[in-house]
């Protein structure tokens, strides 16, 4: 009987087991009705919206998880989807353009395409920030289903044909919107995975000073501040993250297998999953490529200007069967398996290069500098971008097309103004619920494309092109592969030197090329002896004092509880990681509950020592290195006499509001007469002005330098 026992046992483990390889190997299958294409390899079932071309399901049909929708349809953009769609294309073609019956069911994969045909493909009212005047460009979305693979690819091809007038990308991604009834846990990286609010806790919470942030009244996270900005990362260093179920034992995870087609570099920060912040809450996903916040980046083009990009192969995993930590570790597994295989055999028809077409590029740099430390390099990053474009001035004024942009710039601002006033919930005329649109701080404009005017373009605010980084070594060697053809600049940034390399020439690439560089010398700018250094220079305020902590809403308010006298700080005594904040902002006095909290002007005071021979009678540069800069000023002030202020504070792209200590960097220097400084102690003060306290400064560096 015993023996029976295990025998059944061992049948019933090999049926399920064998049952579910099984499954996960059978052939790629696709069929189509007037509305859908259906694509299946016995693990997941997908439909793709023909007109839309939405991911509106996704099942897992595995003997692990059969049947479990995946997808969400109660708040947001439902299901899956990228931010620009083909659906109101002047014309539109679908089609597979991978047949699995001529593969033996190896790989399926089927297309939507919008030609614009000069046109917006938009509509009259595009969603997407920055998309003002709608996108005037060809768009072809795909998605790819492999026998055996426990998930789905997704790309999609952007197109400006040469015969199109100007015109540019707003804000865009691929995203989920996923079902609450299924998934609970959320795995960004090692500091957030774990259980979430549930979608009830959310439409119950309290609203706060900007409309993705509530409290939390009910659940397990009651009295919790959450907040969709929270949960965002820097890009390149997530390579899988997801959501998953504890009671489906499901999860969904998007991997990058490169991050050559993402904007703004590799220190971007973005977006990456949350609570949808509209009524209902479904567990969102999302994966930035043109990104708006934490700085954000720019995508135009010119009239009859040709250009195009892939965006993706992205891989879109989902294991069944395990417990959430270890399918977030399965997945980050995947990432590596999915970045050895890029760029991938099987994309064609694309501006995509086979690996055999791409170069591979490598170098040395060389630090020359005779006041820093010697040492090896730390954290250097190469990398290899489209060159450098200089601002573009706005066309002579034309009284009657400045009079109608006008007019649709004050339009924009009151449906802006009215969408944040109004309350959670609320219903428009016709009964259906109000969308109150993104949120724009009071000091950030939208770009206008259609005005002639474009912000200067660099590795940093570029979404256009594509951009090629590695990590290199401590002793400066590095190795970039999978270089597209092309004209680059190359660039390098590393902790503890301020500013960047930026290459003088460009370099241009062909086909299939192993290129050596040779010994780069990187010398940085200097204006004279450094005096003192507050921070390291690393584009972040990490190294501050809640630097390891600062995913938590409202942080620029509990500057005032923690620094009750401000900041003094000693240079050679006080701890960067205790004495200095990370955010440099007014300091509370209302301490409102929704944070909607004035300040007043806040002092910081610098004490440092200088020898006679440091004296000198020429210039003294203040060197900001700055993270994130909200503040419309800088008060100065050296041993009692006010020196400032410092005006031109742009850059960072409203990181404080949204907890963030790493934006868009850039640096500020302030020159004054070094005679003011004196042998022995002196104070400098910087102050920011009264105002909101997220109206401020998050420095990542300050350098004080003298010259003789």
């Amino acid at each position: 009987m015993k023996n029976l026992l295990l025998l059944s046992f061992a049948t019933l483990f090999c049926f399920l087991t064998l049952g579910s390889v099984a499954q996960t190997n059978q052939p790629v299958t696709i069929t189509e009705d007037a509305i859908a294409y259906t694509m299946s390899n016995g693990y997941l079932t997908l439909k793709i919206d023909k007109r839309t071309a939405d991911l509106i399901s996704v099942k897992t049909t595995n003997s692990v998880s059969p049947n479990v929708e995946l997808m969400g349809y109660v708040s947001g953009h439902h299901a899956g989807y990228w931010e620009q769609s083909p659906a109101l294309a002047a014309r539109r073609v679908t089609g597979i353009s991978i047949d699995p019956k001529i593969n033996n069911g190896q790989r399926g994969e089927v297309f939507v395409k919008g030609y614009s045909e000069g046109k917006s493909i938009l509509g009259k009212n595009p969603t997407a920030a920055g998309q003002a005047g709608g996108l005037i460009a060809d768009l072809e979305i795909r998605y790819t289903l492999e026998r055996g693979a426990k998930g789905l690819y997704t790309y999609a091809i952007f197109t400006h044909q040469a015969t199109y007038p100007a015109g540019s990308v707003g804000e865009s991604r691929f995203g989920f919107k996923l079902s609450g009834k299924v998934f609970d846990w959320m795995s960004i990286d090692e500091k957030r995975n774990g259980l979430m609010p549930t979608g009830k806790d959310w439409d119950e919470g309290q609203d706060l000073n900007m409309k993705e942030a509530r409290r939390l009244t009910t659940g397990v996270f009651k009295g919790k501040a959450e907040h969709k900005y929270d949960y965002s990362a820097k890009q390149s260093k997530i390579p899988a993250y997801g959501w998953s179920s504890t009671k489906e034992k499901v999860g969904v995870y998007i991997i990058n297998p490169s991050f050559e087609y993402l904007s703004s570099g590799p220190n971007h920060f973005e977006l990456t999953g949350h609570l949808d912040n509209g009524d209902g809450a479904d567990p969102t996903l999302l994966n930035y490529w043109r990104g708006t916040h934490y700085g954000g980046s720019i995508l135009n083009f010119n009239d009859n200007e040709y250009w195009t990009k892939v965006v993706g192969p992205m891989f879109i995993y989902v294991p069944t069967g395990l417990e959430s930590n270890a399918m977030f570790a399965d997945a980050k597994k995947q990432a590596k398996v999915e970045q050895a295989q890029w760029p991938y055999a099987w994309v064609k028809g694309v501006d995509y290069p086979a690996v055999a077409e791409r170069a591979i590029v490598k170098g040395k740099m060389k630090l020359v500098d005779p006041q820093a430390i010697k040492g090896k390099f730390s954290n250097l990053l190469v990398g290899l971008s489209f060159p450098d474009e200089v601002e573009r001035p706005r066309p002579p004024r034309n009284p009657q097309v400045d009079s109608a942009a006008m007019a649709q710039m004050r339009l924009a601002q009151q449906q802006r103004t009215t969408q944040q006033q109004l309350p959670k919930r609320d219903t428009l005329p016709n009964g259906k619920p109000a969308n109150r649109g993104t949120y724009l701080p009071p000091n950030q404009t939208a770009f206008r494309p259609n005005n002639g005017y474009q912000p200067a373009i660099n590795w940093q605010n570029d979404a256009k092109h594509y951009e090629f980084w590695k990590e290199a070594s401590d002793d400066g060697t590095f190795t970039i592969p999978n270089v597209r053809p092309g004209a680059y600049q190359l660039h390098a940034v590393a902790d503890g030197v301020l500013g960047a390399y930026d290459a003088t020439a460009n370099v241009t690439i062909k086909a299939g090329e192993k290129i050596d560089l040779g010994t780069i010398e990187w010398k940085p700018v200097r204006y004279g002896k450094q005096i003192f250094e507050i921070g390291i220079p690393n584009r972040s305020a990490k190294e501050f004092f809640k630097g390891d902590d600062h995913w938590h809403w409202g942080m620029y308010i509990e500057y005032a509880k923690f620094f009750p006298n401000d900041v003094d700080f000693t240079v050679g005594k006080s701890d960067p990681a205790k004495d200095w904040y990370i955010y440099h902002v007014p300091h509370d006095i209302d301490f409102k509950p929704d944070g909607r909290d004035q300040g007043r002007a806040t002092p910081w005071k610098i004490n440092f020592n200088m020898t006679a021979n440091e004296l000198s009678n020429g210039k003294a540069t203040l060197r900001f290195g700055i993270a994130g800069s909200g503040a419309r000023s800088l008060g100065i002030n050296v041993n009692g006499k006010e020196v400032g202020p410092l005006t031109d504070l742009s850059g960072g792209g409203a990181i404080m509001i949204r907890d963030g200590i790493e934006g868009t960097w850039v640096e500020k220097k302030f020159e004054f007469d070094a005679a003011l400084l004196k042998e022995g102690k002196n104070t400098i003060t910087l102050t920011v002005p009264a105002g909101s306290v997220t109206n401020g400064l998050c420095y990542d560096v300050i350098r004080l330098e003298v010259s003789k």
